[in-house]
Parts: structure tokens; sequence; C-alpha cells
């Protein structure tokens, strides 16, 4: 009889995840519910230990970024010790793990939001701050242009770190060094 309660409560609990899928992803104190039938993931690879996933909205394939009232997407690292970085005005993201850069000893984030058209992003420079993201240098980048991808966005010049951005004066591509400052 007791082998029966708890196949009878098994399969109910089957049933009632049929009708809707809920995941949970854990990561460090906060825990996101993601519905799978309005949400996806996406993996990044950011190094050898490093892996970052990210939550965002399923999109209809006749959005063009009018249809909702935000688009706004969650990254969650494999290093549990990163905190999640929540991230407005995105269908997705390219990232990439920057060296230490200020000498705390923690990483630097780019960030390259997607959108649904163009060829021109906004680049975003993250330091790891008081257990949170914090935005450091924001600029903007032609990025279907293979010269100056991600990896190769930040340079440094006696001592000095620049982020490469990206505009147009007079029809002409130019390419800029912001001065990071932290």
């Amino acid at each position: 009889m007791k082998n029966c309660g708890l196949l009878f409560l098994t399969v109910m609990i089957l049933f009632a995840c049929q009708n809707k899928r809920t995941n949970k992803v854990e990561v460090t104190s906060k825990t996101f519910i993601m519905d799978s039938e309005k949400q996806e993931l996406d993996t990044v690879i950011l190094g050898e230990k490093d892996t970052a996933i990210i939550v965002k909205d399923k999109l209809d394939t006749d959005d063009t970024g009018g249809k909702k009232d935000r688009y706004e997407i969650n990254i969650m690292f494999a290093n549990k010790k990163w905190p999640t970085l929540k991230f407005s005005e995105a269908i997705g993201a390219d990232l990439y793990v920057v060296d230490d850069i200020d000498g705390d000893h923690k990483p630097e984030l780019l960030l390259r939001p997607e959108w649904f058209s163009s060829c021109w992003s906004s680049i975003n420079l993250f330091s790891l701050k008081e257990g949170a993201w914090k935005i450091v240098k924001k600029g903007s980048m032609y990025f279907c242009a293979d010269e100056y991808p991600l990896s190769k966005r930040i340079e440094k010049h006696h001592d000095k770190y620049y982020l490469l951005t990206d505009s147009l004066a007079d029809d002409q591509f130019v390419i800029q060094k912001q001065e990071i400052k932290f």
C-alpha cells in the first residue's frame, strides 16, 4: 500500500509537469524561475573554466523590437563567486572576460548586447565591485567587421588601459581610444 501511494504521488507530479514546465536555476543566493515556454538559454564559453548562461526571452519571428515593453537578459556565471548581471535593451549578448585591469584581483567583463538588426551595438565594460557588476565605460562598436572583436577591444599603453570604440565621422569609419578610469 505504501508503494502504491508513492507511485500515485509520482504519477501526479509527472502529470502536473506536463502542462507547464518550469526550470529552477540556482545561482549564488538567487534562484531564477525560468518559464521554458517564454524563455530560453544561451551558453557562452568564456574560457577554460568559465561559462556564462544567458536567460533571454523567446521571441516571435515577426518581432523587430517593438512588440514588448522591455527586453532584458540575465547572465549567470559558472563561477558562483560572480553575481548575476542583468542587462536591459538586449535579446542576447556576446561576452569576453578581461584580465584584471584595475588591480583588485577581480575580473572585468566586456558585454556587447545583441539586438534585432544592424551591425552597430553598444560595448560595455563592467567591473566586479562590492559584490555586483558596475559599468565602468560604455561606447559603440561596429561588430560586423572582424578587425576588432571583443577580445581586442581593450588596449594597454604606458600603464593605462583604453576601450576601443567605433563611430562615423563625415562618412568615415573611426576607431577611438577612450581611457578607462576606475
